[in-house]
């Protein structure tokens, strides 16, 4: 009995245009473009009818506002991204008239010790840490490297006795923004 094969056809989609789209999307995408060409220092801004452009946010933008806290003086109100952190530390919820005030663990007097070392490494800085007060608050009293810089740092526990607390900074609006 003779053999009956089916007739040959072709697949309903073709590899061959399917490969050829691939191939224009990739040289397409490595061809020159816009990205090859050096980034200028300055950001491209598009003007805005009616006054002029804004900063761009980041890094180009200068430091932040000041404000005058009495019995202290002009304080930036941020502080500098070189600032010491203390691990675990977070933002206080908790409104405040300092450069910024933060959530931290530990004994308030140890804290400031190692804030007063970490100040004194980096040169420059004298450091005095008055004693604790009644509700266990200790104070860092800062000059730092430039003319006219300090900063007071407060150390409050949540409690006598308790390791969690506040650490409340001024940070003179004469120290450096670095």
């Amino acid at each position: 009995m003779p053999r009956v094969t089916a007739p040959q056809r072709r697949a309903a989609f073709p590899a061959h245009p399917f490969l050829g789209s691939l191939l224009a999307l990739i040289l397409v995408a490595c061809g020159p473009s816009s990205a090859s060409t050096p980034p200028s220092a300055e950001p491209s801004l598009t003007a805005v009818p009616g006054g002029p452009a804004s900063p761009v946010i980041g890094a180009s933008v200068g430091p932040p506002t000041t404000s005058n806290v009495e019995g202290f003086g002009e304080i930036w109100d941020a502080l500098p991204a070189s600032w010491p952190a203390f691990p675990g530390q977070s933002a206080s919820e908790i409104g405040s008239d300092a450069s910024q005030a933060l959530v931290v663990k530990g004994d308030p007097a140890a804290l400031a010790i190692q804030l007063r070392r970490t100040l004194e490494q980096r040169g420059g800085w004298t450091v005095d840490i008055a004693s604790a007060l009644e509700d266990g608050t200790v104070v860092l009293e800062a000059i730092g490297p430039a003319e006219g810089c300090r900063v007071r740092a407060k150390f409050t526990p949540n409690t006598p006795g308790s390791d969690l607390g506040t650490l409340q900074v001024y940070y003179g609006a004469r120290c450096p923004w670095t």
